[in-house]
Order: structure tokens, then C-alpha cells, then sequence
């Protein structure tokens, strides 16, 4: 090591030496804010000066204690000045904590908004959170340090990297196999201090495989399979009493040995995207200190074991399928995050139902002291196990019963996200119209088929995602669906109203100022539908309206960008005229358009793209398509009637693709058409049986990179000069049997990189 840092300081001299030759500045890179206030803290505390925290310190140092490994972050939070500091030292200088963790570091707020500036961590920030990664050089540097306790195998000869090496110190091991083994090297059986073993491999691993593992490493804490092939787990795996953390995630495991009951300590277990597994195993109730039980995206599970409710200390249970009584989730008191529970068809109530207010009422609910971000209510499986034997034992719930449970299951004001499927009854719950989803994102209701009315949503402040599908007795939404709010849904970003089939009118929602915030909106499969509100949607960017034929009409939206009309009447097409934001338009399955409007081009002249597909009465588009100058890609396709293309389409200079499918009637493009098309990269021309040439200016589309032409079978000629489009990189003429050769040239087109002829 020494000599590695002088090596390093040598090279570092030189570099001065160098930059000495040059008019370089010292420049400061990281420097600490000499305008920003310094609190330097540290972990001592006067505990003399502090009183009334014993409570709040008790409950983190149990927490701390109970949770070991899988503990990572306990946040303190509240505005500045009330303690949140002081409360940390009282519980970093705990002495019931002596002794339970290898090292206790004390960082400070203001220390770690310094180490970003230092490089000791790179922000990677995503959309909802804030997340960090350390910087490979730091990530090497953090080896070097551990030294003799880190090994890391990667896709290399095993043999080589461990052979010659004392493993004895050796605490920390990550093995990467290639695709072709899942065996461990047999060096790091020597590793018999091994607590953390991450092995990466992609193939099953073998019975042989995990008994050794097992019995070579007994004091194992953390094992992680995660990604493996492993099929079936060994019932040694039992013998591993000292595991806290077990990763089997998005493996093909369908069951696990009963033995997994037999590991005391494990406070983990992970099985997510294991969409295979189908139960699991009895003895797994023997954990009573299991806290994570993650089987998200199960999708397949059929049921939980006996006395699932037994397993008291879980606060991570992403499925619950109850066989019958429900309240046994009351012992789940530290249930938290992420709930779907599934076939609520095979529930019962125990007692009658109370009302608000009425004495025991408190006593009736469910879920209402868990604290949950993510409740789904699953009548059935949601259409998420398919294959999944659960779904021919469902029974039809009476409505009222259906009812009455859901009203038991109000969520408490932490939920974020609500979905509710297959539900059974007439009316949604009472707590949907109380501050229980105040603070709901995102809402879903699918296929809640005998529900009559909407529920009064457009109170809701925070929400953004909305989806309502599958309501087959909503014939109206009024204005109770705004909840008589003056500004209805005021964050709402995003609305899809799919599959009503009785659905007729969507009136106003009492307000001008509705939906000040939406930008997608998409009305689907809604066949009697004849009206929306003539009012509101100021931002509005995003609109796709599918099978909605009734539907002659729609608003003026000043900021809409894109526009997608599916299956509708034509008439909606004048609507769109005065669209003059437009950027994108897709017309698809519109049987009975004959024409499109050219007050639509006139208007929309900032129109960058235009797809035309599925109109079998079409025969032209209009003659002024030429006035859209900005359009960069045009796509026509599946229109039987088509027989020309407009002379303007020589004056998109801006084009850039031009797709042609399926359009038996277009014998040729307009002549000159390509020759002033200079930003054309792509042309394709596909399935169109009557096409006979192409143009013959086609040699001064010099910026054209790919073309295609296939299965067209009249075509019998390509034009002279193709050697001049320069820069071609791919030329593909398949399934057309009257062409006899290429034109002279084409050997020279020194960019061209795919021929399929």
C-alpha cells in the first residue's frame, strides 16, 4: 500500500511540473460555503439538560434492536428546533446498544451535503426520489480499504483469483458466474467466517451446490440467489440458523422446503417475482421474527399458509389471501407500505355493521391502523394469475355483503395509492368520500361492474393518476363526480375512462376551472357516449379517443399536442380543426371516412407528424397537405381505396419519414415528388400491389439512409441514379417478382451496410 501512494505522489508531481508549461489557473474545486451557517454537531450530548425523551428513545433503540440487518434507515423529522438532533445522540449514546453493532459512526446532516461535492457519492436522481451511487473509483477505493474482508469474483477464471490467497478473514463474498456455471469455486469453501455471500449466476444450482454451501458456510447472515435458475431450494437450507437475509427473488422456484421454518433469526426473506411459486411452505409460521416477507408479483400464489396471521413482528406482507375471517389482520399491527388482498370473494363479516359514530364502530375496521402507502382490493385475482387455480373456486358475493366488507377495510390517511378490483357491490365505500384517501396519487377502479354511480372524486387535492374501467352500469357522470369542489380535480395529470358500455353523457362538472392541471385524457370503448364537457381541460396536451362512434364533438382545447381518434365518427375531424397546437395526429379505423377536412391542415400548420391507417373508403388525402411544412413523419397505411398521393407532397421539406402500407390502389408517388424532399432519411413501401415505379427525381433525396420496398408485386423497375443517395446504409427489395435487376451504381454506394435482396 505504501508504495502504491508513492507511485501515486510521484505521478501527481509530474502533473505539476507539466501544468507549469501551460497558462493554467488554480482553480478550487470543492470549498466548503463560506456564507452557509456551520453547525458542527457531534454525538455528545448533555443528557442532564434533555428531559421527556425517554419514551422517543426507548422506541428507536427497540426498533433498532429488533430489526438488526434489515434496518437501514430510521428517519427523524420535524421543523427545525425541536430536538431531532439531540433525540439521535441520546439514542447513538444508548448503552443497551453496546455491544449489537460491529462499528457505530456518528455523520452529520451537514457532513453528508458535503460529500457529494467531495465525489464521495453521485446523484442519480429519478423522478419521485432523490437517490445516490457511489462513484466507481470510490467503489474500488471501498475494496481496498476492506481489504483481506471483501472478495469479488467476476465473470473471470475462479481459480486463478482465489488460489493463493488466506481466506480465512474473508467475511464478504460476491460471486458472478457466466451463463454456463452455477458452481462456486472450491478455494472459497475455505471461507468458513463467510457471514455475506451474494452469487449471481443465471443456471439452476445444483442440490451438490447448495448442500456444500450449506455446510461450509454455517455462519452465513446474508445469502443472496437473486436471478438464479434454481428450481428447486434444498431442505438443507434449514441449517443455516444464523441467516438474517435470504434473497430468492425473480427465480423459478414453485415451492420451498418446510424446512425454511428452522431459520430462527431470518428477518428477511425475499420471493418477489417469483411467478411460479404456488404456496408456501406450512413451517414458515415458526418465524416469528420474520419482518419482510416480500412475495410481490407472485403472481400465481394460490394461498398462504395456516396461521399466516401468526407471524406478528411482519411489517412487509405485499399479499394477503385470506381463506375465510379477515380481522386476523388486526394482529398485523405493524403492517406497513405496500397491501393487495386478493379474493375478498371467500370473505366473511363477523358481526353487523356500524356506522360512524356508533360505539365499537373503531373496533369493526380492518386496515385502519396500518400504516400503508399501496392498498389493493381484489375481487379474484385482479386478471393477474391466469393460470393461477385459485379462480375456479370464486363465488358470487351478494351485493350488500360485498358492500358492507368493503366498508370495513377503510385504509388510514397515509394511503397513497388505492386500487380496487372486481368489486361486487352497487355503491363504493362511504370512506371514499372522507379524509381516508385525502391524500390518495393515484386511484384505479376496474371492472366494478354493478357499481351504478361514480364515487365524488374532484375534492381530492393531491390526486394525479386517475383510471375508471369496466363500469357497465354507469349510464351518466355528472357534476357529482366533482364533489361540488369550485375546482375540481386540482392535480389531476392523467384520466382514462375506458369500457362503459351503457355510458351516454358526461356533463360539465359545475366549474370552468375543471381539470386545471390534466394533460392526458383517454375516453376508450364508450359505444353510446354522445357527449363531454364543452369546457375546461386549459392544459390539456395528450387526447386519444377509441370506439367512442356516438361521439360527434368535442371541446376547443387551447394547449392540445397530440391526438389520437380510433374508431369514431368522422365528424370529430372538423372538431380537431380548430386544434391549431396540434403536433401529432393518428386517424385509425375510421370506416366511414371519405375525406379529410383541409380547414384541418390550414390550421394545424405546426403539425409534425401524421398517421393515416385503416380508413377503407379514403381515396385521397387533401390537396393542401403541402401547407403542413413542419410534418417530419407521414405514414399511410391499410387504406384499399388510396390512389394518389398530392403533388404538395414535394414542399414537406422537413419530412423526414414517409411510410406506405398496404394501399393496393397507389400505383406511383407524384413525379418530382422526392427531388425537393432533402430531409427525407427513410422510405418504406410495403404490401402495395398496384405500385408499379417510383419516381424517377429519387436520386436527389440525398439525405435518405434506409429504403424499403416489399412485397410489391407489379413493381418493375427502379429509377436510374440510386448511386447518388450517398449515404445509404440500408437498400431492401424483397417479394417483388417483376423486377428483374438494380439499377447500374448501386456496387458504389460506399456507405451501404445492409442489402436484402
Amino acid at each position: 500500500m505504501r508504495r502504491k501512494l508513492t507511485d501515486i505522489i510521484e505521478r501527481l508531481d509530474d502533473i505539476e511540473r507539466e501544468m507549469s508549461t501551460f497558462s493554467f489557473k488554480d482553480v478550487v474545486a470543492y470549498k466548503r460555503s463560506d456564507t452557509r451557517e456551520k453547525r458542527e454537531t457531534g454525538p455528545d450530548v448533555d443528557e442532564s439538560q434533555v428531559h421527556g425523551r425517554a419514551d422517543d428513545v426507548k422506541k428507536i433503540v427497540d426498533l433498532l434492536l429488533s430489526s438488526g440487518a434489515d434496518t437501514w434507515v430510521i428517519p427523524i423529522v420535524g421543523i427545525g428546533g425541536i430536538g431531532k438532533t439531540t433525540l439521535a445522540q441520546l439514542v447513538y449514546n444508548d448503552p443497551r446498544l453496546d455491544g449489537h453493532f460491529d462499528k457505530k459512526i456518528w455523520m452529520g446532516n451537514e457532513c453528508f451535503n458535503d460529500l457529494p461535492e467531495m465525489s464521495f457519492f453521485q446523484l442519480t436522481s429519478s423522478s419521485d426520489a432523490v437517490e445516490f451511487k457511489i462513484p466507481s473509483l470510490m467503489y474500488d477505493l471501498a475494496k481496498l480499504i476492506a481489504g483481506k474482508e471483501f472478495l469479488t469474483i467476476e465473470n473471470t477464471d475462479q481459480a486463478q483469483v482465489v488460489t493463493g490467497r488466506n481466506l480465512a478473514e474473508t467475511r464478504y463474498a460476491l460471486v458472478e458466474n457466466n451463463y454456463r456455471s452455477s458452481l462456486l469455486p472450491k478455494a472459497l469453501y475455505k471461507a468458513h467466517k463467510l457471514c455475506s455471500l451474494n452469487f449471481l449466476a443465471s443456471g439452476d444450482i445444483s442440490m451438490e451446490a447448495q448442500r456444500n454451501l450449506v455446510q461450509c458456510f454455517r455462519h452465513l447472515k446474508i445469502l443472496n440467489l437473486s436471478g438464479s435458475g434454481i428450481k428447486r431450494l434444498h431442505r438443507s437450507i434449514g441449517d443455516l440458523i444464523y441467516l438474517r437475509y435470504l434473497d430468492l427473488s425473480n427465480t423459478p422456484l414453485q415451492t420451498l422446503p418446510e424446512t425454511i421454518g428452522h431459520l430462527c433469526n431470518l428477518r428477511t426473506l425475499d420471493l418477489s417475482g417469483c411467478t411460479n411459486l404456488l404456496e408456501l411452505p406450512g413451517e414458515i409460521v415458526k418465524l416469528v421474527n420474520l419482518i419482510h416477507l416480500n412475495v410481490k408479483d407472485c403472481t400465481r400464489l394460490a394461498s398462504l399458509p395456516a396461521f399466516w396471521w401468526s407471524m406478528v413482528s411482519l411489517r412487509t406482507l405485499p399479499i394477503v389471501i385470506p381463506s375465510m375471517d379477515l380481522h386476523m389482520l388486526h394482529r398485523l399491527k405493524d403492517l406497513q407500505g405496500e397491501l393487495k388482498i386478493k379474493y375478498l370473494e371467500n370473505c366473511k363479516v363477523r358481526s353487523h355493521w356500524m356506522q360512524p359514530g356508533d360505539i365499537g364502530y373503531e373496533e369493526c375496521l380492518i386496515l385502519n391502523h396500518l400504516q400503508l402507502r399501496t392498498l389493493d382490493l381484489f375481487w379474484g385475482d385482479g386478471g393477474e394469475g391466469k393460470l393461477n387455480q385459485n379462480t375456479s373456486r370464486q363465488t358470487r358475493q351478494p351485493e350488500l355483503f360485498s358492500q358492507e366488507l368493503i366498508n370495513r377495510l377503510k385504509p388510514s390517511p397515509n394511503i397513497r395509492r388505492l386500487s380496487i378490483k372486481g368489486y361486487l357491490g352497487c355503491q363504493f365505500p362511504f370512506w371514499m368520500e372522507s379524509d381516508a384517501i385525502h391524500n390518495l396519487t393515484v386511484l384505479e377502479l376496474i371492472n366494478c361492474k354493478t357499481v351504478e354511480t361514480l364515487p365524488m372524486l374532484g375534492q381530492l387535492p393531491f390526486l394525479k393518476c386517475l383510471n375508471i374501467q369496466g363500469m357497465d352500469n354507469v349510464v351518466k357522470i355528472d357534476n357529482e363526480f366533482s364533489g361540488g369542489a369550485m375546482r375540481p380535480f386540482p392535480s389531476l395529470n392523467e384520466l382514462t375512462l375506458q369500457d362503459f358500455p351503457e355510458l351516454r353523457t358526461w356533463e360539465g362538472m359545475g366549474s370552468t376551472e375543471a381539470f386545471p392541471c390534466l394533460k392526458k385524457l383517454s375516453i376508450m370503448n364508450c359505444p353510446l357516449l354522445k357527449t363531454m364537457p364543452s369546457f375546461g381541460f386549459p392544459c390539456l396536451k395528450r387526447l386519444s379517443i377509441m370506439k367512442c362512434p356516438l361521439l360527434k364533438t368535442m371541446p376547443s382545447f387551447p394547449t392540445l399536442q397530440h391526438l389520437m381518434l380510433q374508431d369514431c365518427d368522422p365528424l370529430l375531424l372538423r372538431s380537431a380543426a380548430d386544434l391549431r397546437t396540434l403536433l401529432t395526429l393518428v386517424i385509425d379505423s375510421s370506416c366511414e371516412l371519405d375525406f379529410i377536412p383541409k380547414v384541418l391542415l390550414e390550421n394545424c400548420l405546426l403539425l409534425v407528424s401524421l398517421t393515416v391507417i385503416s380508413c377503407p373508403m379514403l381515396p385521397r388525402l387533401p390537396a393542401n397537405l403541402g401547407r403542413v411544412t413542419a410534418l417530419k413523419s407521414l405514414k399511410i397505411g391499410w387504406c384499399v381505396m388510396l390512389d394518389s398521393l398530392p403533388h404538395g407532397l414535394a414542399n414537406l421539406i422537413s419530412l423526414e419519414n414517409l411510410e406506405i402500407i398496404e394501399c393496393p390502389s397507389l400505383i406511383t408517388l407524384p413525379e418530382q415528388s422526392l427531388e425537393r424532399l432533402s430531409s427525407l432519411r427513410s422510405l418504406s413501401i410495403e404490401n402495395c400491389n398496384g405500385f408499379t415505379s417510383l419516381p424517377r427525381g429519387m436520386q436527389h433525396a440525398t439525405a435518405l439512409e434506409r429504403l424499403t420496398v416489399m412485397y410489391c408485386s407489379n413493381l418493375a423497375s427502379l429509377p436510374d441514379g440510386l448511386q447518388n443517395l450517398l449515404v445509404l446504409k440500408s437498400l431492401t427489395i424483397l417479394s417483388c417478382p417483376e423486377l428483374a435487376s438494380l439499377p447500374d451504381g448501386v456496387q458504389h454506394m460506399m456507405m451501404l451496410q445492409n442489402l436484402e435482396i
